[in-house]
């Protein structure tokens, strides 16, 4: 047993350096392949356990920066942190690979050989349909967004989003797998793995070469502050960052921009009761002949009386009128909301920082650069959320986001999520950080430019609105469902076999 779970680990750390902040891609190819070695003929007890290694082993690898994040977020010991860790890695990664190590070795010893590469491959991808779906949803770095720097091999996300690029990422894992069990040559098994990876980079090719038209053009400017931490969601720092920005957004430029994007929590007070302060801000935009797309809190007061808080996008315009406004959906567990309110050593922490409630304002700010969706922070990795909201007439993706606590390669792995928004539903996406990285992304999942994490910085762009109707966008993830639907359809049959066989489970041949 120990010389499986050391193939785990190995594993484990293959799937953490295709990612960030290593970026040693191509290694996806081959990281699962001793995985499936360990699992394979052993009982589905056994299996199973071997998946929930795998599974909190490369949650780990993967984003060792969550538990000091944790601990400072919370203002509490690191062992806090390790041990929030400890339990959620198990819930949200663990189990799913756990079930996926059980389903696995069952399926994969009752499958022919020529088959077991796509089943093992649907099985996975059902996993991080689960993964992303089930408890509170945690679809981070899953398989295929190790492709994302790579334009030619991401182009199939708009027929099957992230799950397609997975499915064809565990299909060559598979067949290296099943080739290394030595019972087919290397030709009739490496074949059709080779057909579908001809397929994905013939498919990049072509939309490469055909990217999607934009009637005009639109000059925007992002800013990212940098602002220290200690100056958001504090009142004693209410306002305090807002000159920065001011100046910052003054930088001139020909042609000046017609649409500024300022960050989540780029301001520290509530925008649409502060007169003054959006003074300030409607010289600036008059000055340019620009409008503002900018994150700050808001609130207001309910049926019942009390006051809710928002985390919000607002739209100004040179009259520092607010045009519109957006209230994150989508609440983030444990820093935007806390479910454990019986944790009053934690609540008073929590609740000094910030406590919010879902919002139902429209989804959409009409700017000058088009009709464009507006996602704060984690919002984006949910690309059932994006893709709604593409169905619904988006030309432009919009994502404010503050990603300081976030801290070691947090950001650049949330980037490389983004990227996907834009290839899935073509569209370009103006991401606007606090402290990086910032970046516009073209609706080829090219990143035309990035900002360095850390730094004060200003970038203009030039982009051209879009309202492509992807595959994508009409079906969302039937692909990703088809795959469980696909698995269990297998299972049920192979069991009905092996109930009217009476044959038992001896585990696959190694």
């Amino acid at each position: 047993m120990r010389g499986r779970i050391a193939l785990v680990v190995l594993s484990a750390a293959l799937y953490a350096l295709a990612f960030p902040p290593w970026y040693l891609w191509p290694l996806a190819w081959v990281a699962l392949v001793p995985f499936l070695r360990a699992i394979a003929g052993v009982t589905p007890g056994r299996a199973a356990l071997l998946g929930l290694v795998w599974g909190c082993t490369a949650v780990w690898a993967v984003a060792s920066w969550v538990a000091p994040a944790i601990s400072f977020y919370y203002q509490q010991p690191w062992w806090f942190g390790v041990a929030f860790c400890v339990v959620a890695c198990q819930v949200l990664w663990g189990s799913q690979y756990a079930l996926f190590g059980a389903w696995a070795g069952w399926l994969a010893a009752r499958t022919p050989a020529a088959r077991r590469p796509v089943v093992l491959a649907a099985l996975w991808v059902a996993c991080e349909l689960a993964r992303a779906r089930l408890v509170i949803g945690e679809p981070w770095l899953l398989l295929g967004y190790s492709l994302t720097d790579h334009p030619l091999l991401i182009q199939a996300a708009d027929v099957g989003g992230v799950y397609l690029l997975s499915f064809v990422v565990v299909f060559v894992n598979a067949t290296i797998a099943s080739f290394l069990e030595g019972d087919r040559p290397f030709v009739r098994t490496a074949a059709p793995a080779l057909v579908v990876v001809a397929l994905l980079v013939a498919y990049g090719s072509y939309r490469l070469a055909t990217p999607p038209a934009a009637e005009r053009t639109v000059t925007v400017r992002v800013v990212q502050g940098n602002n220290p931490l200690r100056t958001q969601w504090r009142r004693e720092h209410y306002g305090e960052g807002l000159e920065r920005y001011l100046a910052m957004s003054r930088t001139p430029s020909r042609p000046p921009p017609q649409l500024l994007v300022w960050p989540e929590s780029a301001v520290t007070f509530f925008l649409d009761e502060e007169p003054e302060y959006r003074a300030h801000v409607a010289r600036m935009l008059h000055a340019l002949d620009s409008e503002l797309v900018v994150g700050g809190p808001a609130r207001r007061t309910v049926e019942d009386g009390r006051t809710r808080s928002f985390n919000s996008a607002f739209l100004l315009d040179g009259g520092g009128t607010v045009r519109g406004r957006y209230d994150k959906r989508r609440l983030l567990p444990f820093a935007e909301y806390f479910p454990l309110r019986f944790l009053t050593f934690l609540r008073r922490h929590f609740d000094a920082v910030r406590d919010f409630a879902p919002g139902d304002t429209p989804l959409f700010l009409e700017t000058r650069a088009g009709h464009a969706a507006v996602v704060i922070c984690f919002e984006a990795i949910f690309p059932e959320l994006v893709t709604a909201r593409a169905r619904q007439g988006a030309e432009l993706l919009i994502n404010l986001s503050n990603d300081v606590w976030l801290a070691g390669a947090g950001p650049a792995q949330h980037l490389q999520m983004v990227v996907l928004r834009a290839v899935e539903n073509r569209l370009w996406v103006l991401r606007a950080t606090t402290t990086g990285i910032s970046a516009a992304i073209d609706p080829l999942g090219r990143i035309r430019t990035r900002t360095e994490p850390g730094t004060a910085v200003t970038f203009d762009a030039s982009i051209g609105p879009t309202n492509v109707t992807t595959i994508y966008e009409r079906v969302g993830d039937a692909f990703a469902f088809a795959c469980l639907a696909a698995t269990a359809l297998v299972a049920g049959a192979l069991r009905r076999r092996t109930r009217s066989t009476g044959t038992t489970f001896h585990g696959l041949p190694r």
